[in-house]
């Protein structure tokens, strides 16, 4: 049934407090109330620099914080005297593509006249029915809205491709349309859970700038906070980065069950929303692929023990990677992915092996993802959106069949091996030393920078000069 407009303008009421009050709301906001209250102070900046006239798409997996990012982004923008009226927030969830013009057209009679607006609308992804579609027509159509900013936001890429071209030329001069908010990063997490412990230098460094002289040189400054690194690190593959997670553990070192919960039903009842399976299928399911992480998954074999068809198993891989759970790591030619090769898949934050029993891995495998989980976000800090093109983080594998695993375009002449180990590294860095590149393996705690072909460097020190 199509929304009315009566029902789109109380709505809108209700849910833009900030226009009633703009010094007050914040206090009210549920979500901003949420962040006041956490042990901490953070912003991830997904949503800062908004040019005028730009349409931006936010993604990132469920509970990662996008709402929380939205209204810190409406908060700056009204501190930096953006008239409140001219904000426009809106959940779509459960809506149709059609409501979207029925929302335009509703609030032309509340909002100021000829001035640019920005516009905030929460999980558009939710919509099936073509809302890109619907926001070129009113890009194309709508005087006011084609020159407004536009803020989107969404729990699933697998319509991303589809958007990007269907709105191109109507997303305005900007070239970091496409927005991703991923689980905090160790660096940030160190910051947050060690407070003064935590290092003060250096700053981030690019995955190409890992050059012999610049990584002695950083991990020279790093040597003193070695063992708070490592100890971090450790800490961090327990508890990973979302906010509900590393909130419980700063107030009682414990993990958040509730939270493990509630997302065992975001993956069972939202990503895979369109498999119909009982949970316990999806817990077999994710059993499966915790237990499959960093190798490299037989999927008729998979799909059999399951007792489902291949393709379905292999749709329902998808699934998890379009809402941000997986992430796939591609086998590399000449630096480019090899689609139709076998895929390595990791999950994007550690909490996903906690939510099936007996399931969880082991730390060199968690270490493993994790710093995999480092790469990307480094990449995706100066190349945003590139997290959505799975083609910058691969793996190597040799004639041999041994496998290097990761490399990439940005990574210049380095590749990295994850070894979790505190000795009999070298003998694990052979692969390395037969390939092309210099190689950088990411130990426990070792530290060996004697030949510059081949260095041993604590993962955690890798972690925090790569992550965000």
């Amino acid at each position: 049934m199509a929304l009315r407009p009566g029902f789109i303008q109380q709505t809108l009421s209700e849910g833009n407090g900030w226009w009633r009050d703009s010094l007050a709301w914040s206090s009210r906001d549920h979500d901003l109330r949420g962040a006041r209250e956490a042990p901490y102070d953070y912003t991830s900046g997904a949503l800062s620099n908004l040019a005028p006239g730009g349409l931006y798409v936010l993604r990132g997996p469920r509970r990662a914080g996008k709402s929380v990012q939205v209204k810190q982004a409406i908060s700056t923008l009204i501190d930096d005297g953006v008239d409140p009226r001219r904000i426009v927030h809106m959940s779509v969830d459960g809506w149709a593509a059609d409501d979207l013009v029925r929302l335009v057209r509703a609030t032309r009679s509340l909002l100021p006249a000829h001035v640019r607006r920005y516009w905030f609308i929460d999980e558009i992804t939710a919509i099936t029915d073509g809302w890109p579609h619907r926001i070129k027509w009113l890009r194309d159509n709508d005087p006011w809205f084609h020159e407004d900013t536009v803020v989107l936001t969404g729990s699933s890429s697998s319509d991303l491709s589809d958007s990007i071209g269907i709105l191109a030329g109507r997303r305005g001069r900007i070239t970091d349309a496409d927005r991703i908010l991923l689980p905090m990063g160790f660096r940030t997490f160190v910051e947050l859970t060690r407070g003064a412990e935590a290092p003060t230098a250096p700053s981030r460094l690019q995955i190409g700038d890992l050059t012999y002289a610049r990584l002695t040189e950083a991990a020279y400054v790093l040597v003193p906070w070695l063992n708070v690194l490592v100890d971090a690190w450790d800490t961090y593959l327990r508890v990973g980065g979302f906010h509900p997670a590393v909130t419980a553990y700063m107030t009682s070192r414990e993990e958040d069950r509730a939270f493990e919960h509630d997302l065992f039903e975001i993956v069972d009842r939202d990503a895979l929303r369109r498999a119909s399976w009982s949970r316990t299928v999806t817990a077999a399911f994710l059993h499966r692929m915790t237990k499959s992480l960093s190798s490299l998954i037989n999927q008729s074999s998979a799909a059999g023990d399951l007792g489902v068809a291949p393709p379905t198993l292999k749709s329902r891989i998808g699934d998890l990677c379009a809402a941000f759970i997986l992430w796939p790591c591609h086998r590399e030619n000449r630096l480019r992915p090899q689609l139709r090769s076998q895929k390595k898949f990791y999950f994007t934050d550690p909490v996903y092996t906690r939510l099936v029993p007996g399931a969880a891995p082991d730390f060199s495998v968690l270490s493993e993802q994790q710093l995999g989980m480092a790469l990307l976000r480094n990449i995706e800090t100066r190349s945003p959106g590139s997290y959505l093109d799975t083609d910058r983080v691969l793996y190597h594998r040799t004639p041999s069949r041994t496998e290097i695993d990761f490399v990439g375009p940005d990574f210049g002449d380095v590749a990295i091996e994850s070894k979790y180990v505190d000795g009999r590294w070298r003998a694990t860095a052979r692969t390395i030393q037969a390939s092309k590149w210099r190689g950088i393996v990411a130990t426990r705690a070792v530290l060996d920078l004697e030949s510059p072909e081949l260095l041993a460097v604590p993962t955690a020190m890798l972690a925090w000069l790569l992550d965000t």
